[in-house]
């Protein structure tokens, strides 16, 4: 975790610098969060998705949509909240009685009107004698100006004696004549009147982005799940990030800027959740790291941040909105997530010295952060550096294979971290993908939304409370709870786990990938391998050749492989004994992209104080 606290300090320090907006906050999210290209572009309006993708995955875009509109619940962290979205919140702000209704504005400022205009719509009297002398006091005006510019240091005495006695005729004058508009040209009725009929203005604003805002809610509850696809729509830019390269920056850092960017994390301590910031594995056979991020804004039709911080916006309800500072569950809507933080083609740099064999071990998980690494070694053409990729098929990430290496990692931990005790409320971030799917089968009651009922939300993972004789100091369950999923690899590449497979009981196998009409080799297909009968799974790619050899135990295994250009290919692999096992497999070309990205943490921004109106 040390070294990925490091790079997003990196990313984070670069959005600061950046950013002028002091009420934004970049939050680390401690917790495996990946999404796929076709998943990403769900979310985007009807009017820009392709044809394939119009009327499918409704359920899984709503899902999305919970995630990336999740309320963060601590200023020192994001991850998926189900207890608290922006859409639930944001709609029981709107939907509060304001004491306003489109009527109102039509009488509202009737008597304002009537100061400045008759019945048939011409000047009164008032505003002709205002005009009259606000025009002779903007004439005044000008000739003082052009006095002013009419001085001379080569004037001599006497010009200049004539020069101050005029200046001092136009400065009585003026003075005359301010008092003339005040007292003749009806001054403060007059722009009473017009401040009124001006502030009204922002009245209609306020009651036309509450009423779009309760249209779009209303339909959804209305007219089901068809609805939902417009409600849950997000904007992002850049639009195009999931297709091309546009808004994706470079970055690659060396390890001792890893090791001062850690040092800098840890001295803004408050900036990161105590059990992140803790956590300080051996990462020494780290030498640095590559990766592209993109920080991308996230716009919703349905939102309007100002109608809320409108002059105009009361809130008389039981919870208070926000108090301008905290970030907590203590207020409805105290900052809101704003734009993702993106990660892809994350390479790791490793130590030369360390072996094919030991990064392999098909009993081990590599960890970064909490990304899970490949079990691959691959070497760079070019400079020769030894790297390894992370896994980003989320088939293989949410299987129950990967759950089963990271729960036996954490039962051969040798000394579990005993929680410190804290004062304050815990947090409670949610499990990562593997975690929660190992605590899916605990019943538990669901959260119920208001703007979804059908939809089972995620189920709460706070373990039930033991009673106890006398009391105990409290402690965090988000301390427990993050870095028992975290500290599987307290070393980077050792073997976790205490009883590895024997070399002898595993068959070694060989696969070549090929095009189906060129028959040439396919270079970096990413071959996704997954017990059927067995926990064993492998992440692999192929070579120049197409090819990839590697062993695995006795048993029926799903096989899936994804490349750029070509069809998804799928079958199954059995293995029955310990002879060497050759596969070959074609890809069927095609217009496909896939791509994943890591969500390693979001903007936020705060509320101001949003104060609490008694009475209606």
């Amino acid at each position: 975790m040390k070294y990925y606290t490091a790079l997003f300090q990196k990313i984070k320090e670069y959005y600061k610098s950046q950013s002028s907006n002091p009420s934004e906050l970049a939050l680390i999210c401690p917790s495996l969060r990946i999404y796929e290209n076709d998943e990403i572009k769900l979310l985007l309006p009807q009017i820009l998705l392709d044809d394939p993708l119009k009327g499918e995955g409704l359920l899984k875009k709503q899902d999305l949509s919970f995630q990336l509109n999740s309320l963060p619940a601590s200023d020192t962290f994001w991850d998926v909240n189900p207890a608290n979205t922006l859409f639930n919140v944001y709609g029981e702000l709107i939907n509060a009685d304001q004491g306003l209704s489109p009527n109102a504005i039509a009488t509202v400022n009737e008597e304002a009107q009537k100061v400045l205009y008759d019945a048939k719509g011409k000047p009164t009297k008032e505003k002709k004698a205002y005009d009259k002398y606000l025009t002779q006091y903007e004439t005044l005006l000008r000739e003082w100006e052009t006095h002013i510019n009419t001085y001379d240091d080569a004037f001599s005495d006497d010009e200049k004696n004539i020069w101050l006695e005029k200046l001092n005729v136009i400065l009585l004058k003026k003075e005359k004549m301010a008092v003339d508009h005040k007292l003749l040209g009806y001054k403060k009725q007059i722009e009473e009147a017009i401040k009124q009929i001006n502030s009204k203005d922002g009245l209609e604003i306020f009651l036309a982005n509450l009423t779009n805002s309760r249209n779009t809610m209303e339909m959804s509850r209305k007219t089901g799940i068809q609805s939902l696809e417009s409600y849950h729509d997000i904007n992002f830019v850049p639009y195009d990030f999931m297709s091309n390269d546009s808004g994706w920056i470079k970055l690659s850092i060396d390890k001792k800027e890893l090791d001062s960017l850690y040092e800098m994390a840890k001295n803004e301590k408050d900036a990161f959740p105590d059990e992140v910031i803790s956590i300080d594995y051996d990462e020494k056979n780290i030498i640095g790291i590559e990766l592209e991020f993109s920080i991308v804004t996230m716009l919703r039709n349905w939102f309007s941040l100002p109608t809320l911080t409108s002059e105009y916006f009361k809130w008389n309800g039981k919870q208070p909105v926000s108090d301008g500072q905290t970030i907590s569950n203590d207020f409805l809507l105290s900052a809101f997530p704003k734009k993702m933080i993106l990660i892809k083609n994350l390479k790791i740099n490793i130590d030369p010295n360390i072996s094919d064999a030991v990064v392999s071990n098909i009993d081990q998980l590599i960890h970064f952060g909490p990304i899970i690494m490949k079990n691959q070694l691959f070497t760079n053409a070019s400079t020769n550096v030894r790297f390894i990729k992370a896994i980003k098929n989320k088939e293989t990430l949410e299987s129950n294979n990967v759950k089963y290496y990271s729960t036996k990692a954490t039962l051969d931990e040798p000394a579990p971290f005993e929680p410190e005790p804290v004062t304050t409320p815990p947090i409670k971030p949610i499990a990562s993908a593997p975690i929660y799917k190992a605590l899916a089968g605990i019943k538990q009651p669901l959260i119920k939304t208001t703007m979804a009922p059908g939809i089972k939300m995620m189920p709460s993972t706070d373990p039930a409370p033991t009673p106890v004789p006398t009391p105990t100091p409290q402690t965090s369950n988000a301390v427990w709870g993050i870095k028992r999923f975290i500290r599987t690899n307290p070393i980077l590449f050792p073997p976790i786990i205490k009883n590895p497979t024997p070399a002898k009981t595993l068959t070694t196998v060989i696969l070549s990938v090929t095009d189906s009409v060129s028959r040439q080799s396919v270079y970096k297909s990413e071959i996704s391998i997954i017990g059927t009968n067995n926990n064993t799974f492998k992440e692999i790619e192929s070579d120049k050749n197409g090819a990839i050899e590697f062993q695995l135990p006795v048993g029926n295994y799903k096989v899936k492989i994804k490349k750029d250009g070509y069809k998804v290919f799928e079958t199954e692999l059995k293995i029955e004994n310990l002879f060497t096992v050759t596969k070959e497999y074609a890809l069927a070309p095609e217009s496909v992209t896939y791509d994943s990205f890591f969500l390693i943490g979001m903007v936020c921004e705060k509320l101001p104080q949003i104060p609490k109106i008694s009475g209606s």
